[in-house]
């Protein structure tokens, strides 16, 4: 008896701890709080002249108004910080975008790198696209977060998609603190990817920018970091459907292992170590994290 009492309370600390984990992980991985770093390291890079008055503005804009908004609203509600409710996160979007659209216009005034208005651009629309959807269902803002300033990154330096690597643990948080679904998380991480390479790409050919990296080798590496998002969203669908485990995994792992060939023989060094290191995280979640879901 003894013994079960000891294993019962091992097994609640465990929980906690894992839990504890998520939130830390959940809590630093916000969108606005990952701006930081990433604007930073855009500003070093593309505006060493007057990089006190741009770095300002994305601080500001990206931010400590969008957080001490939301953060005020939501108080004033009696609503928690993450907005579980999807009815109460419609607001708080367009607060958010109408204060990212208010930074772009005094980035665009104060003539930043087109690369920071265009990403400060994108979290305003970003966030807009969010709102729609959420209309009708709740997606991940946490991951859209971690997936748009890796994009934005790449185009700087291809070896940024290391950002992305702390997408699986974000999704992973959201999901244990039972804030979303496997299909949110993953529908939010690939929104992200490609709804920011896309907007980067045309609009910095607008504004006359000239990335340091080829748009082909970036959207290798995004299919390198979301493939296997991809793969879990196709056997996600399939269980929803009641297909048998044993085809769902006997498609997936096709699925796998086609992808692999068309990997080593199309693309290049970088995609390749991409999706190595996107797997091996999801793998190891899926046996470690005390959760199924990244299984196939």
């Amino acid at each position: 008896m003894i013994g079960k009492k000891d294993e019962y309370m091992n097994n609640e600390k465990t929980i906690m701890n894992r839990d504890l984990f998520a939130k830390w992980i959940s809590s630093i991985c916000e969108a606005p709080l990952l701006a930081i770093p990433t604007f930073i390291i855009l500003n070093l890079s593309l505006n060493m002249n007057n990089f006190l008055i741009i770095e300002t503005i994305c601080l500001l804009f990206a931010t400590i108004i969008p957080i001490s908004v939301i953060l005020l609203w939501g108080k004033t509600k009696g609503v928690e910080k993450d907005f579980p409710i999807k009815e109460t996160r419609n607001f708080p979007l367009l607060m958010a975008t109408a204060i990212y659209l208010l930074g772009t216009y005094l980035l665009w005034l104060f003539q930043a790198n087109p690369l920071t208005i265009v990403l400060m651009f994108c979290y305003a629309s970003n966030t807009l696209i969010v709102f729609f959807i959420n209309l009708k269902w709740k997606i991940s803002v946490h991951s859209m977060g971690v997936a748009g300033p890796t994009t934005a990154l790449m185009f700087i330096n291809p070896w940024f998609f290391i950002l992305g690597l702390l997408g699986p643990l974000v999704m992973w948080s959201r999901i244990t603190l039972k804030k979303h679904t496997v299909a949110q998380v993953l529908a939010g991480s690939i929104f992200g990817y490609l709804l920011t390479a896309i907007q980067i790409y045309y609009l910095t050919k607008l504004l006359d920018f000239n990335a340091n990296v080829e748009f082909s080798l970036i959207l290798m590496i995004i299919v390198g970091l979301s493939l296997y998002p991809l793969i879990l969203s196709l056997a996600s669908y399939l269980k929803d459907k009641k297909i048998h485990r044993g085809y769902i995994r006997l498609i997936s792992l096709l699925t796998v292992f086609g992808s692999l060939l068309i990997f080593l023989s199309f693309f290049s060094f970088i995609p390749i170590i991409a999706l190595v290191f996107s797997v091996s995280i999801f793998l190891s979640l899926a046996f470690f994290g005390g959760l199924d879901f990244f299984k196939i």
